[in-house]
């Protein structure tokens, strides 16, 4: 253990699973204690029994796109840990949508499963936040957010907000000692990720795509994202708020 993060206390929204759970074990080895939301209790279990293997942790299943259920999970969070100084949130939807046939339901369902849980997450842990007077704010966004991408005008735009959220969320709480930072990864071989691909006619194939369309040619590893969480989260990113920070292999650059 590092101890980079020793004492702090986290909140993590989607920690049960790729790079929510990535970010949690990394924070976890560095000394914080944690505390998971997500829609699935079982999957959150298995999650916390892994973590209190590390360090202190526990869970409260919700919805993060319902304000009733962000409420419920900031207060027990709050308990559980004492106060909250760290949040992450990591959730989304993500689909096909072309401007010329996308359905205007799921081009909603794409803006409200990654829009509304950024703002609501933020807006009911504010509280506590202010409390703790130093504190980070670390947003998944995507490198789709900062560059756009065919058939994904709703996914890219509902990306591109949370950065854009992130740098006015930022201003608002600059002046109180909270810092608010967006990441922004290329593609990640998560497990819903390769479950996806297994769905192509050429899973190989389609995973070789994904891998080369970064300038260096492989995908992001889910120990990166969680080494990016735990410097935005640690007192050596003091300086550092209202950034969208690229971690996708060059692909932005391009």
């Amino acid at each position: 253990m590092g101890g980079r993060l020793m004492g702090k206390r986290a909140l993590i929204y989607g920690g049960g699973t790729g790079i929510g759970f990535a970010i949690a074990e990394a924070m976890a080895r560095e000394g914080a204690n944690l505390f998971l939301s997500g829609r699935r209790a079982n999957i959150l279990d298995e999650a916390a029994a892994r973590l209190s293997k590390i360090g202190r942790a526990s869970t409260a299943s919700g919805d993060a796109t319902r304000p009733e259920d962000v409420v419920r999970v900031t207060a027990a969070a709050d308990t559980f840990l004492t106060g909250i100084d760290t949040l992450v949130v990591s959730a989304g939807a993500g689909g096909r949508t072309s401007i010329f046939d996308a359905d205007p339901q799921e081009f909603q369902r794409i803006m409200d499963h990654t829009l509304r849980p950024a703002f609501l997450a933020v807006r009911y842990a504010a509280p506590q936040l202010l409390a703790a007077k130093t504190a980070s704010v670390i947003i998944i966004s995507s490198t789709y957010g900062l560059v756009g991408h065919a058939e994904r005008v709703a996914y890219c735009g509902a990306k591109a907000g949370v950065i854009g959220m992130v740098k006015a969320m930022a201003l608002d709480f600059a002046t109180h000692g909270i810092r608010v930072n967006a990441i922004c990864p290329g593609y990640v071989e998560t497990p819903l990720a390769i479950e996806v691909a297994q769905a192509e006619k050429d899973p190989e194939a389609a995973l070789a795509a994904k891998r080369l369309m970064h300038a260096i040619p492989r995908a992001g590893k889910l120990e990166e994202m969680g080494e990016l969480a735990v410097y935005l989260a640690s007192d050596l990113s003091a300086f550092m708020t209202g950034q969208a920070i690229a971690i996708d292999g060059g692909y932005s650059s391009r």
